[in-house]
């Protein structure tokens, strides 16, 4: 037990999943639950609360619970939810606590039910993802990936992500999707390289990227209080960044691209701008053939 606890608090989750595979211990039981819900496992997490349902009812029935309920209103199971709900109400006394918070889950499943029925059809939503061009219903369809259950959509997306006919930024806007997602499975995505296999939940928003903040401090610098070249610069850049997501953008140094950015964004306001060395012009090229071509 010790090791495994040890291995937990190391985030070791996989390993953590595949010692307690055979264990009848409780406590080893709930680990391995709270790893596949961490692993984004989501599936496998609610069958090892079906499989185990009396044994985490009689060792740790508000934790699980929470949990349960947690995982089917993620996954936009309401049926089953309502079957959960049942099963919990027909518990013996737990606590006060547990009371007040089963009262409150009827609301919420009928709340977040009606909300699932005003949204997009999920036939709607693949057959957009596989074959739609309008950018605004892609946008909208994209929109619902956090709606579903991810594991019904998985497929529509993967021929979405694929899709040499739709902006780049809408194949990354689907990838920062299944990233909030934490889907943790390789897939294949079509990037201004070419094919690569990503995990998503191994993946970071290019806005969490240190050289990003830089170039986004050095943009504010080299504006000198010009507000509107400063949005401008700055809304080139976040694109910029979208489209060439997951590639490097960032051999060419931080100030080279802040000072491309910088007389794209003149040139945008038709401002004049200063002498450039050769390094930034050809960048500026680079960046525009793609900002551009959409």
């Amino acid at each position: 037990m010790d090791n495994l606890e040890t291995l937990f608090n190391k985030k070791q989750y996989d390993l953590v999943v595949k010692l307690t595979e055979e264990s009848v211990d409780p406590k080893e039981r709930f680990m391995r639950l709270t790893s596949l819900v961490i692993l984004g496992k989501d599936n496998e997490a609610l069958d090892e609360i079906e499989n185990n349902q009396a044994m985490f009812d009689k060792a740790y029935p508000n934790k699980v619970m929470r949990l349960h309920f947690e995982l089917l209103f993620k996954n936009r199971m309401f049926d089953e939810a309502k079957i959960a709900l049942k099963h919990y109400q027909d518990l013996p006394y737990i606590s006060q606590e547990v009371e007040e918070f089963l009262r409150d889950v009827p609301n919420e499943i009928e709340s977040l039910s009606k909300a699932k029925n005003k949204g997009l059809p999920v036939e709607e939503l693949c057959d957009r993802l596989e074959k739609e061009t309008d950018g605004d219903l892609l946008l909208e369809a994209l929109a619902y990936i956090k709606v579903y259950n991810i594991n019904s959509i998985i497929d529509s997306i993967k021929v979405f992500l694929l899709r040499k006919e739709v902006r780049q930024d809408l194949r990354a806007f689907a990838l920062f999707a299944l990233m909030e997602q934490d889907y943790s499975k390789k897939l294949p995505y079509l990037s201004i390289d070419g094919v690569v296999e990503v995990v998503p939940s191994d993946l970071k928003t290019p806005f969490e990227n240190k050289s990003f903040l830089d170039i986004a401090k050095l943009i504010d610098e080299k504006s000198l209080h010009n507000v509107t070249l400063k949005e401008t610069a700055s809304n080139l850049f976040a694109s910029y960044v979208i489209d060439t997501y997951p590639s490097d953008i960032y051999s060419d140094g931080v100030n080279v691209i802040a000072d491309a950015f910088i007389s794209i964004a003149k040139d945008y306001i038709q401002e004049p701008s200063d002498n450039l060395s050769n390094e930034v012009l050809s960048l500026k090229k680079k960046i525009l053939s793609i900002i551009e071509h959409k």
